[in-house]
């Protein structure tokens, strides 16, 4: 065995003398040095692919986990959050991109967070100019509870990203002392295609949105402060025309949360997508399997969550005891109850309702309309990935005819209170 690994390398070593730019020969020699233990040798080889295309994220992803295996913290948090760079800047990345995620999480929990923090700083100091750094330097130093830097180190990472990815605004406009609020907020629904909508708006020139797509101020984080939240938003100048907002669609849930950002911005627009609640349930469901937070089947949750359920006529009837076994899966799609809480409080105007399997099917329509809502010239897009897709097994007819015959009234009183029609029997 270890002659022919030792025939392989010699092999891959005459293939890069040929052709240098060749990253697949390049990952094949290094895992093959990672065979052999020779994990020194193995890094290197990484780095030297990386080298050739800075932007292969697998490169990284990989060479971030033998960095980790090695307890190399600082390069392999580095490694990750090159990964999620690239995610986030329009490479489809897919899994990779949460499992960077959760890498990240996996070295923050097995590290003092003084340590974690002492290692983010380490690495700003050898590379000043990547963003995301900042972002969680700020996050584990909001859990600190040293909110002045936190501020200070989203400030400076959404002045970072603005001068690589719009880089004469920065030049022309950008202003650290300003503070921009929101022009708009996608509110709604978790698993109903926020992800995608909010990085194609993000796409336009005249929109420059939250360094954080999610920021969860209002439902979780307004004890923080206004300005730890606005902290998050590009510094745009009042007499601009461009526009920021942020997609936090968990806000939908929320009634206080609706309360609290029409006390804060009576004048916010809102945007909610609206998916087929079959569907966005079984999403939904299947995103708490992945996290370890839900080991029933889908059959014994909707069993146990429409007795739950059944008979109530508003979310503020759940209680505690609905928490203590149920997660939300069809509760969070009763979408009527929600609608008519947030249209207590804000008028039908500053809302743009849009059906999820529209923006599905045609993405540059919906985003005509939601550009037409927010007051900017229509900016269509060469091509529009789907960003945080899900991939399981279909529902099954009798789950799905359950589902369909406890949703229809439910469905039917959404479309009477705001005179459209979903179709969402069909």
């Amino acid at each position: 065995m270890s002659d022919q690994i030792e025939r392989l390398i010699a092999h891959y070593q005459k293939a890069l003398l040929i052709k240098p730019d060749n990253t697949e020969v390049y990952s094949n020699l290094a895992e093959l040095y990672y065979k052999r233990g020779q994990l020194d040798e193995a890094i290197a080889v990484y780095r030297c692919a990386i080298e050739v295309k800075p932007d292969a994220y697998q490169t990284y992803y990989r060479l971030g986990e033998i960095l980790q295996e090695l307890q190399r913290w600082p390069e392999a948090i580095y490694c990750y959050l090159q990964v999620i760079s690239c995610y986030q800047e329009g490479l489809h990345v897919e899994q990779i991109f949460v499992d960077s995620y959760y890498k990240l999480i996996d070295i923050k929990n097995n590290c003092p967070l003084p340590e974690v923090i002492n290692i983010y700083r380490q690495i700003i100091r050898e590379k000043p100019d990547f963003y995301l750094p900042y972002l969680d330097l700020g996050d584990m130093l909001t859990q600190q509870g040293n909110l002045e830097e936190a501020i200070s180190c989203y400030q400076t990472g959404s002045y970072k990203h603005l001068l690589s990815s719009h880089p004469d605004f920065a030049k022309n406009y950008l202003n650290p002392q300003n503070r921009r609020e929101p022009n708009f907020l996608i509110v709604g629904i978790g698993k109903g295609g926020t992800s995608s909508l909010y990085y194609y708006l993000g796409k336009h020139p005249q929109i420059l949105p939250a360094i954080r797509k999610e920021i969860h101020f209002f439902s979780e984080n307004i004890e923080r402060g206004l300005d730890w939240y606005l902290s998050h938003f590009p510094p745009i100048p009042k007499e601009s025309n461009f526009l920021t907002g942020e997609a936090t669609p968990w806000y939908f849930v929320s009634f206080e949360s609706a309360k609290k950002i029409a006390h804060v911005f009576p004048d916010v627009k809102l945007i909610i997508l609206l998916r087929n609640p079959i569907f966005r349930s079984f999403s939904h469901y299947q995103m708490q399997l992945r996290v370890g937070e839900e080991q029933r089947s889908f059959a014994e949750v909707i069993s146990s969550e429409i007795k739950a359920i059944r008979n109530f006529s508003s979310p503020d009837e759940v209680d505690s005891d609905y928490w203590q076994t149920e997660k939300g899966c069809l509760l969070f799609s009763l979408y009527f109850y929600f609608i008519e809480k947030w249209m207590a409080v804000f008028p039908r105007e500053q809302f743009l309702i849009l059906r999820s399997e529209d923006f599905y099917a045609n993405p540059a329509a919906t985003l005509t309309q939601i550009f037409e809502f927010l007051g900017v010239p229509d900016y269509p897009l060469a091509e529009y990935p789907n960003y945080n897709p899900g991939s399981y097994n279909p529902i099954s007819d009798d789950l799905r005819q359950t589902l369909a015959e406890f949703f229809r009234p439910h469905n039917q009183k959404l479309e009477e209170y705001l005179g459209i029609k979903f179709n969402w029997d069909e």
